[in-house]
């Protein structure tokens, strides 16, 4: 069975990035415009939310459609840099200051499902000045950097995921792993 996943952009710099990461996988995937009322998830096993450059919470007005899908997805789920931001505040996390670039130090204390084998540690590749300093209720803080405590979350019931950093790109170490290991959650 070919796992179809929508990439739900937002501008942002990596998405073609991913795109191209999960087609190399075998993946059907497809770049989807987030401002559309008419998104179908039905056409999909799987959704990533993208980055780009908007700033959470004082931009979420502009985002109110995938604040909706947020809400009632019922396919697994991916936020990555931005969608990250994004899944946590919708869920009740709060968003503060938390700069970081470039290839930053990642420790793994919960490899989960979607860091399942990546090990204790990677170098992985960060463009934000913002970041989830609050986790929310109902989801488990799965590894931190130095500056950001919270660098990827797992629901404790749902298949919602999130990372701060970029596993697209390939100064992200076993950031194939991470997307092999959410196409695996999808294909369930």
């Amino acid at each position: 069975m070919v796992v179809s996943i929508g990439v739900i952009y937002f501008g942002g710099q990596y998405n073609h990035l991913i795109y191209r990461r999960l087609l190399e996988l075998g993946v059907s995937a497809s770049l989807c415009d987030y401002s559309k009322d008419d998104f179908d998830e039905g056409l999909f096993d799987g959704i990533i939310i993208s980055g780009g450059p908007q700033n959470i919470p004082e931009d979420i007005h502009k985002l109110n459609s995938i604040v909706d899908l947020i809400v009632r997805a019922s396919r697994p789920m991916l936020g990555i840099c931005l969608g990250h931001q994004l899944i946590s505040y919708v869920y009740g996390g709060l968003i503060g200051s938390g700069m970081e670039y470039g290839n930053t130090v990642v420790y793994v204390d919960d490899e989960d499902t979607i860091l399942r084998g990546v090990g204790s540690k990677i170098i992985a590749w960060e463009s934000h000045s913002r970041a989830v300093v609050t986790p929310p209720k109902d989801f488990s803080v799965l590894a931190r950097s130095e500056k950001v405590l919270v660098q990827a979350l797992a629901h404790v019931k749902k298949p919602i995921y999130s990372v701060q950093f970029h596993p697209e790109v390939r100064h992200t170490e076993r950031g194939e792993l991470i997307f092999r290991n959410f196409v695996e959650v999808c294909r369930v």
